[in-house]
């Protein structure tokens, strides 16, 4: 009885000291699962700064000539109410719009008069009371009273928009720039009178290379931008792309624009553009933990079993590293070394 409890006892030993080497083993570098890693092309980090402006300038003229009445705005204010910027002097303006009235009143005097004259000639024709000349006489005044009235009506008219242009006029919730009269000064048409732009949207524009464009066109759908003055980011769009090509610097003319959450609306606000440039075809990215140190050189293996030695150019923020070989290429495939 007591032999064949030894011998139990020797048997359970065993058992368990096969188990923990096999355990030993399982974890040992030579037996753990292999695992691998792909390297990713690697980028560079560019970094261009521009400046806002307004998205729209207009610089407002006068259509009539005159002396400045009122100067309604000065550099800095916002448009509002009716637009009014300034004023010229309408007096003789109006005096013509009066005299204008008073000859449309006469016309209609005439008008009306000779419309009488007209029938009664008509009736005394058929009575053989008057001559058909006469009748033509009456009738060709009163075409003339009609068209003279017609012409005082018009004139009217030219007048009313004259004296409506008496007043410069901007739009809304624009802002002025720069103010050129003063008042009691005379203008001439066609002098300036302010300037104002639209600053509720913002235009930045940048010089771009080609790899720079692409690499922006790549993001359209989530640029963002950083005011550096202000400590914050906004999103941003493409406005509009030139078609031109500056052949001195050899950029292309990009402009971006910001139209949310902006802490002031000016120009001159410094926006800070960055984007990422792919390095040249043969830099990858890759886990630092691939990197075979254990010879004088550096190697990966690959996937299929080769092993490759490779230049290494540095490490990213990240914990990567950046590599190059004439033997890599995207998607490769390379063993984690476990420590």
């Amino acid at each position: 009885m007591i032999h064949n409890r030894k011998r139990n006892l020797r048997h359970i030993l065993i058992k368990i000291i096969i188990t923990l080497l096999c355990l030993v083993l399982l974890n040992s570098p030579t037996y753990a699962e292999e695992t691998w890693t792909t390297i990713q092309p690697s980028y560079r980090e560019v970094s261009l700064t521009g400046f806002s402006r307004a998205r729209h300038e207009m610089t407002l003229s006068t259509e009539v000539s005159g002396k400045v009445k009122q100067v309604l705005v000065d550099v800095g204010d916002v448009i509002s109410k009716n637009g009014n910027v300034s004023c010229l002097d309408d007096t003789f303006t109006k005096i013509d719009i009066r005299s204008t009235n008073n000859d449309i009143k006469q016309a209609k005097i005439d008008v009306l008069y000779y419309q009488k004259q007209v029938k009664r000639y008509q009736e005394l024709v058929i009575k053989k009371g008057v001559s058909i000349s006469q009748l033509d006489e009456m009738q060709r005044l009163l075409g003339t009273s009609e068209r003279t009235e017609l012409s005082k009506k018009l004139l009217k008219q030219r007048q009313q928009e004259t004296l409506n242009r008496h007043c410069i006029k901007s739009p809304l919730g624009w802002i002025v720039d720069e103010r050129y009269v003063e008042e009691g000064q005379w203008i001439d048409i066609g002098n300036p009178v302010v300037k104002v732009g639209n600053y509720s949207k913002l235009l930045v524009p940048f010089a771009l290379s080609v790899n720079e464009l692409n690499a922006l066109k790549k993001q359209w759908r989530n640029i963002s931008v950083w005011l550096p003055e202000y400590n914050q980011e906004v999103s941003a769009i493409i406005e509009r792309v030139s078609p031109a090509f500056d052949e001195s610097s050899r950029k292309i003319q990009v402009d971006l624009l910001l139209e949310k959450n902006l802490p002031v609306q000016r120009g001159g606000l410094r926006v800070d553009l960055k984007l990422k440039i792919p390095d040249s075809s043969n830099i990858f990215l890759i886990a630092s933990n691939a990197l075979d140190k254990r010879f004088e050189e550096i190697r990966l293996k690959r996937k299929d079993g080769q092993s490759l030695r490779i230049e290494l150019l540095g490490k990213t923020e990240d914990g990567q590293v950046r590599i190059t070989s004439p033997e890599l290429k995207a998607g490769d495939q390379f063993k984690i070394i476990h420590p």
